[in-house]
């Protein structure tokens, strides 16, 4: 079952509080025992699904758990290479933070022993480097959160060649000797601008909470004796309590849409303008929109994947960003390495292709009822067209599904397998390798699950057979993409055999 993980949970909680002198030691060793001799043996969905649980079984037992083990575990978590136990360590106080209110201030003050390592190097490594924010930023921040200013005001002050003189200048040029420019950051200053200055809550929230886990941690280190890390500038917290960041930047992300989307517009007319040669406008358009996920990517914790989850299904739902730019932000097109890909990659993706299913959908009932006018009309035949016409109609839905799902699953598969195939590793699998390979499967069978449930499930006449004709009609059957993963070169050994590992599970599956 889909949720037996939670019914285990339960148990487990429920067994402990019967059971307080015999299962809590127990389960330490049974943790103790997988993170020694199993970690590195588990596929990335495993090894997130116990670090999540671990968290909500800490959360609901006051933090319980031996301080040697926390210290043990440390090191794992500092080392700047990935490994799976550091990540392990990592999801579960990431989980921990994104279950308390305080967010990581919990985690130092409550779960952590004093002194420890792990909160610089789980939480504030990852906090925003103290860059100056510019005055033009600052005045624009002003503009759009304090003043709430007009739109169209800040619109036409975003593409003014006066903020192109004071600003523009300092940052922009085009480097034609570079390859694929248009992804390069300075290209996209106006839209980056525009980004920090709309989705500044999120970078002050951000600054905040990491700012009270520092102070939390100091002053647990300080009152256990460790004076050299005495807290000299304690944090304020002026948060207002009755602030809902989501909430305000979900109005505000529909109010300056437009800002955006100009900004967007500018600098690709600029790029265009001195670029030499021809340049693909779709590329170039959806390179601004990356450039968006890329800044708000920055500003958003490494912890809080619901705030950044959020956040693009609210840019997607407005038309700022496409799903295919989102499945092209978390496979970082731009570069041509797997170091930078997140783990969890697979459901941002998994996100935009319901997004686009959703979409799609949406367009076949909407021109199913409109007449042209823009209004709708419910005509009763009487019955005498039921069935041939609901027929057409559902498989009308399920080709419009495909034909938006399809292109963002290819593109995701094909790019994950380039990914892959560039880790080199003689002997033992990268964990990158094992992510892209693991997220590979993971998508597949979200992609599968969302085009059954929201094309084939509403109709009473379709099947898994009409969703296989669909897909073989597109050249995107099992075999197809089969032979997409398996036709990418390699040299790694270890790669090669994932290669072939995700093609016999992707032509299993479809």
């Amino acid at each position: 079952p889909l949720n037996e993980h939670v019914y285990l949970s339960r148990v487990l909680l429920e067994l402990t509080k019967l059971k307080p002198s015999l299962i809590p030691q127990a389960i330490v060793l049974a943790v103790s025992g997988m993170f020694e001799d199993f970690m590195p043996s588990l596929t990335t969905t495993a090894r997130d699904n116990l670090g999540h649980w671990l968290s909500f079984h800490l959360t609901n037992t006051d933090y319980q758990w031996p301080k040697s083990y926390w210290e043990h575990w440390a090191p794992y978590a500092a080392i700047d290479q990935r490994n799976s136990r550091g990540d392990f360590v990592a999801v579960a106080l990431w989980s921990m933070a994104t279950l308390s209110p305080e967010g990581p201030e919990t985690v130092a003050r409550e779960c952590l022993p004093a002194g420890t390592s792990l909160v610089q190097s789980v939480f504030l490594n990852h906090k925003r480097s103290n860059v100056d924010v510019s005055s033009t930023e600052t005045d624009l921040i002003n503009r759009i959160w304090d003043t709430s200013e007009d739109p169209d005001s800040i619109r036409q002050h975003i593409i003014s060649d006066e903020l192109l003189e004071s600003y523009g200048s300092t940052i922009r040029s085009i480097d034609d000797n570079v390859d694929n420019s248009m992804s390069q950051p300075k290209v996209w200053w106006r839209t980056r601008l525009a980004t920090r200055a709309l989705f500044h809550p999120v970078s002050r929230e951000n600054t905040r909470m990491i700012s009270l886990a520092e102070k939390a941690w100091k002053k647990k280190a300080s009152a256990d004796g460790d004076n050299d890390m005495e807290d000299e500038h304690p944090a304020e917290d002026g948060r207002d309590e009755t602030e809902d960041i989501l909430a305000d930047l979900s109005d505000a992300i529909a109010r300056f849409k437009p800002v955006l989307l100009a900004a967007v517009a500018r600098d690709a007319d600029a790029y265009d303008s001195e670029a030499t040669g021809k340049v693909d406008d779709d590329k170039l358009l959806m390179a601004g929109e990356v450039s968006i996920l890329s800044e708000i990517g920055s500003l958003v914790s490494a912890w809080d994947s619901t705030a950044i989850f959020s956040l693009i299904e609210c840019l997607m739902k407005n038309q700022i960003v496409s799903s295919l730019a989102v499945a092209t932000w978390a496979l970082c097109d731009n570069a041509d390495e797997s170091t930078n890909v997140s783990p969890q990659w697979w459901k941002v993706v998994s996100l935009a292709v319901n997004k686009a299913i959703t979409d799609a959908l949406s367009k076949v009932e909407s021109s199913s009822t409109d007449l042209g006018g823009g209004i709708g009309m419910i005509i009763d035949d009487g019955g005498a067209n039921d069935g041939v016409d609901s027929t057409e109609a559902d498989v009308n839905r399920l080709d419009e599904a495909l034909k938006a799902a399809v292109p963002i699953l290819k593109y995701s598969l094909e790019r994950a397998c380039h990914l892959l195939s560039t880790t080199n590793s003689p002997k033992k699998i990268p964990i990158a390798a094992a992510d892209l390979a693991e997220g590979m499967k993971r998508l597949s069978r979200a992609a599968l699950f969302q085009l059954s449930s929201l094309a084939l499930s509403p109709s009473p006449t379709l099947t898994l057979s009409n969703l296989q004709r669909g897909l073989m009609s597109i050249d995107a059957d099992g075999e197809k993409l089969a032979s997409a993963c398996q036709a990418v070169e390699c040299d790694g050994e270890q790669e090669k055999k994932l290669l072939q590992h995700v093609a016999f599970s992707v032509e299993k599956l479809f």
